[in-house]
């Protein structure tokens, strides 16, 4: 005896498979009506075994395809599903020529109990004999697909609210993460929020796709945290850093590559965080990549740091002041950084009258 199962959920196929072949029954599957007709008119199916909600086409309208046609109308089907318990669903499948309505989870001892019962049934010839769709059940399929909808929208919505929280996971995670970095480096406190607040501007005002402004947020918010490896005494040292102290300095893009590498952001955050510090003329670190090569997040982050940076108190000097940090990128636009970039930096500064 060969019996087809009918169901989209993996895990429901997979144990009703093993119930079955372990009691000796052969076992085909398919995962919608569609791919059910197809095997159906494939190889001989003895027993149909099908869930009710399924993409494409759903168990009733497998049911009715399967009862209309000549050659599959003697087919034994139950409905074995546990997306609908109202009566009149069970009706309504009853009515379609179903020889059973079985809700889950069924105990396997009482499941296979009712298939053996059918296949005697169908032996001897006393299965339900399909009848021609009824206008009572034309008005109840209407009825069926106004809940079936209401249904699905609850489900969209539910699965909203879980991207919410999700969301919110994440921005709870990336916003500990920079305080982390911070921690170790009080003088840029707040350096990478305010880096994040330009960026952000910049990329919107260059007219950006919403998934690349998204990157460039996430990434600025996070682009110093390999500062977490470096030394307190070199992070808050009065005087000039040695070469080799600025050497270590250099380091933290790629200790926050290794960091955020292994997160699965929908972004390329860890890449961006890397190159932050490259240059278009290749001067920059860790890999002295150019031009093209630098992701354009990366080079917008790149040009904010510098003028966040500059404009800000460091141990070993005091505030340079924006206007000597707009004259910096100005001074090396196209050489160092991004043309497009800085002119957008500077049009904040200057004509918009961007405050940090």
């Amino acid at each position: 005896m060969k019996i087809l199962i009918v169901d989209d959920i993996e895990e429901n196929l997979y144990l009703i498979e093993t119930l079955l072949k372990g009691s000796g029954y052969e076992v085909v599957n398919s995962k919608d009506g569609v791919e059910a007709l197809d095997k159906l008119k494939a190889e001989p199916i003895d027993m149909i075994i099908s869930d009710i909600l399924m993409p494409r086409m759903d168990g009733f309208q497998l049911c009715r395809e399967c009862k209309k046609d000549d050659s599959l109308k003697k087919i034994p089907f139950i409905f074995y599903t546990a997306t609908y318990t109202d009566k009149k669903d069970e009706d309504f499948a009853l009515n379609l020529g179903a020889e059973k309505f079985i809700v889950k989870p069924a105990e396997p001892e009482a499941l296979l109990k009712i298939l053996k019962e059918i296949i005697e049934a169908h032996k001897k010839g006393t299965l339900i004999t399909p009848k021609e769709p009824l206008r009572e059940e034309e008005i109840y399929l209407v009825e069926y697909n106004k809940r079936l909808i209401k249904k699905l929208g609850k489900k969209v919505l539910d699965l909203e609210k879980s991207k919410k929280r999700l969301q919110k996971t994440m921005e709870d995670i990336i916003y500990t993460i920079g305080k982390i970095a911070e921690t170790r480096d009080p003088y840029t406190s707040g350096h990478q929020k305010n880096v994040s607040q330009i960026a952000i501007f910049i990329a919107q005002e260059m007219k950006l796709p919403q998934d690349k402004i998204e990157g460039v947020r996430i990434a600025s918010l996070v682009h110093d945290i390999g500062k977490i490896s470096l030394p307190a005494e070199i992070l808050n040292k009065p005087t000039k850093l040695s070469e080799i102290e600025y050497s270590l300095i250099k380091e933290h893009s790629q200790t926050g590559y290794d960091i955020l590498k292994s997160i699965d952001f929908p972004w390329p955050v860890a890449e961006i965080v890397l190159q932050h510090h490259e240059r278009l003329n290749g001067s920059g670190y860790p890999q002295g990549l150019k031009g093209d090569d630098i992701l354009l997040e990366a080079k917008i982050i790149g040009v904010v740091d510098v003028v966040e940076a500059m404009s800000s108190h460091r141990p070993y000097r005091p505030a340079l002041g924006i206007d000597a940090a707009l004259e910096e990128i100005s001074k090396n636009k196209g050489i160092l950084y991004d043309s497009e970039v800085v002119d957008v930096c500077l049009k904040l500064f200057k004509e918009k009258e961007f405050k940090f």
